[in-house]
């Protein structure tokens, strides 16, 4: 019943429905996408450029990345708010200068953090991106982008209380976002697509059947799945896989890259 009253506010508020024609997904060579989760990490720390390397080295197509904010509001990668877990520094990001935070080593490692800048500047023209935003300004984001002429080469992950900042600020650039967890039924899904600017919905395949996949092609949405952590097996890969989706994010994308050439898909 909420969903269908919330559809009828859609209706009489046409200006909440986005038009969709004018988004601009980045091109790749595969037909089914390979999502390396921060990068190929499987020998190299995670959100680096090393790991950004590995990923283009074995021909992933896109990258995750996280995006975080300096003292100055200066983008830089980096998942945690803390930098505690996987850096030498101690504290909150958000509280550390840009100098200091270019300073940190990674734990064990001689690798600083990058900066988005140099993370934009290493990715042109070899792979796409997929930005996690956590916490970062869009329209700096935005700046950045067009700087390094990556405004085609990037998707952007927000939470639904940034999409309609994002789309303000860069209309042509695809959001993906999550479903809530609460809606189950295609109805439901479709409803929450007519609320939203979005042009991929992510999750699990625990997430999805194949009517809600069915639905969600018909209104031309795809689905990019994440088979992560104790998920990210060849049994999960197949699961998924049969929800008719084109595209996996994953930690061990050289073994998903293997499997999915195996079994004709790449």
């Amino acid at each position: 019943m909420v969903s269908y009253k919330f559809k009828i506010l859609l209706l009489l508020f046409p200006s909440l429905v986005f038009c969709q024609s004018k988004v601009i997904f980045p091109k790749t060579q595969n037909n089914f996408i390979v999502i390396a989760h921060r990068g190929n990490h499987v020998d190299v720390p995670e959100n680096t450029i090393e790991s950004l390397q590995k990923a283009i080295e074995i021909g992933a197509d896109y990258v995750e990345v996280d995006v975080r904010s300096t003292l100055e509001g200066v983008p830089v990668v980096m998942h945690d708010a803390n930098v505690e877990q996987t850096t030498d520094g101690k504290g909150k990001l958000s509280e550390m200068s840009t100098i200091d935070f270019r300073n940190l080593k990674i734990k064990g490692t001689n690798i600083n953090p990058p900066t988005l800048s140099a993370f934009l500047m290493e990715a042109k023209g070899k792979i796409n991106l997929y930005l996690n935003i956590k916490e970062a300004e869009p329209t700096k984001i935005f700046a950045l982008l067009e700087r390094y002429q990556m405004n085609n080469n990037v998707v952007i992950y927000c939470s639904r209380t940034q999409i309609f900042q994002w789309k303000k600020v860069a209309p042509t650039i695809p959001i993906v976002t999550s479903p809530p967890f609460n809606i189950k039924t295609p109805f439901e899904f479709e409803a929450f697509i007519l609320s939203f600017p979005i042009s991929v919905l992510v999750g699990t395949y625990k997430m999805y059947d194949t009517i809600i996949t069915q639905k969600l092609t018909e209104i031309n949405i795809p689905i990019w799945l994440n088979t992560l952590e104790v998920e990210d097996n060849t049994e999960s890969w197949n699961l998924a896989i049969k929800l008719v989706i084109k595209a996996l994010q994953t930690d061990r994308p050289q073994e998903l890259i293997t499997f999915l050439q195996k079994n004709k898909l790449r």
